[in-house]
């Protein structure tokens, strides 16, 4: 039997993990699965976005994610993300 989960998108299972995860415990989820992801740009990518979830509804929440994963991942000897890309251009 299919998991009710399953039937979400991605960005529903984020937008409902930021809502039950608290950042402490989601930077440290991250951090631990740093080696998983092959190119380092995605795993920034969806640390940004993660962090920008936290950001619709609570400031502080997202900084402290921030924070919280950029710790985890130099405690582990990894580079933090990079948290500000700048928007290609347009074209």
């Amino acid at each position: 039997m299919p998991k009710l989960s399953d039937s979400l998108s991605c960005s529903a299972r984020w937008e409902l993990a930021v809502q039950t995860i608290p950042p402490a415990r989601l930077a440290r989820a991250f951090a631990a699965n740093v080696g998983q992801i092959y190119d380092r740009r995605e795993f920034d990518d969806l640390a940004r976005q993660v962090r920008d979830l936290y950001d619709r509804d609570a400031p502080e929440r997202a900084a402290d994610f921030q924070v919280r994963l950029d710790r985890r991942l130099y405690d582990r000897y990894h580079a933090p993300v990079t948290w500000d890309v700048a928007s290609p251009p347009a074209a």
